[in-house]
């Protein structure tokens, strides 16, 4: 499968990632308005006894794979969450072990932005302001005695183990991996395309998706997942043949139900046995991100990474017989509309 980088198909996908990348402009806007969170949050922990270590960046904004721009139905919605996390020292001035903080932050951030809009989620307290279009969540995570891992407790009380520093670097090693291979395809760049694919896959699908009665296909997933691919096919010179390996070998492994693990930071990952599919955190092998999904969520995956192979593998075929709009037809299947709207004639 041998594709110039000078063909259609290629410099169509090229062009719809700088079209869902986020841009210049607002990175720079986005960066100023976490400095006045962090400057709320910090003052107000430090007035309250609480003592802030570090407030990093994470998530898709700290490594680079978010979208400035998501899809609903056949509607594109501008904006993007973008993740400040605060590390605290695991004792308030009084010696007393800090619990859930999401509700202490998401009151500074009443107490600091009356008018905006404020809420939380499990793991976060989140802040829209007005004028924006991104939602910034604020999680609270506490230090332990193992460097570089944190707690995360919550709203519901669960605890879980985390690591700022260990999701972002997981990431963030493959980047500079990939960027290292001539052309220009980025692994961060996949993972963008792989994301938008999922919002086009599920809003066509009554199973995976946002929504009651749906199980989500969260980012943090798709992360394992695309690094998973990228680990056993790395990338090639044009966007469409990674994408169409990519998609192939995750139908294949996911039917199959094979577990996926890493051994980034745990050299031997315990799997539990019990769970009918595991697609374990490197950080913490106690935390299988798929514990929830049977055959039926299973099955719908497989289903849209089947049929992402064969569309794209058609796209490919039609843009080497010189059938542009037919390859760009497999590609609406694909990312939806926009593609076309934006880059048809790329």
């Amino acid at each position: 499968m041998n594709i110039s980088n000078q063909a259609v198909i290629h410099r169509r996908l090229k062009c719809f990632v700088v079209y869902i990348a986020t841009e210049k402009d607002t990175l720079d806007e986005i960066k100023i308005k976490a400095g006045e969170i962090r400057d709320c949050i910090e003052s107000r922990s430090q007035r309250d006894g609480y003592t802030i270590l570090d407030s990093p960046y994470s998530g898709s904004f700290a490594v680079r794979t978010g979208l400035r721009r998501s899809l609903r139905g056949n509607d594109e919605v501008e904006g993007q969450d973008v993740d400040i996390a605060f590390v605290l020292r695991d004792e308030d001035s009084s010696g007393n072990a800090l619990n859930c903080m999401i509700d202490t932050f998401k009151e500074y951030l009443k107490e600091r932005w009356p008018a905006s809009e404020i809420g939380k989620s499990k793991s976060a307290a989140n802040i829209h302001f007005k004028g924006m279009k991104q939602q910034f969540d604020i999680v609270p995570l506490i230090e332990t005695k193992t460097t570089n891992i944190q707690k995360l407790i919550r709203s519901t009380g669960e605890k879980r183990q985390s690591s700022v520093f260990k999701h972002k670097e997981f990431v963030k090693s493959r980047n500079v991996e990939s960027d290292k291979i001539a052309g220009v395809v980025h692994f961060n760049q996949c993972i963008r395309l792989i994301k938008w694919w999922r919002y086009k896959q599920q809003s066509d699908s009554t199973i995976l998706g946002k929504g009651e009665g749906k199980t989500e296909v969260s980012s943090f997933l798709l992360n394992l997942l695309c690094s998973y691919a990228y680990d056993h096919c790395s990338v090639k010179p044009t966007y469409a043949e990674t994408l169409a390996r990519w998609f192939s070998l995750l139908y294949d492994v996911i039917y199959r139900k094979e577990n996926i693990v890493f051994t980034d930071f745990i050299k031997h990952p315990k799997v539990d046995q019990n769970q009918f599919w595991s697609v374990l955190d490197p950080v913490d092998d106690t935390n299988n991100v798929v514990k929830k999904w049977g055959a039926l969520e299973i099955n719908e995956l497989t289903d849209w990474l089947e049929h992402a192979r064969d569309k794209m593998t058609q796209a490919i075929r039609y843009d080497q017989e010189g059938e542009d709009q037919k390859s760009l037809e497999c590609l609406i299947e694909l990312f939806g509309n926009s593609i076309s709207n934006q880059c048809k004639d790329a």
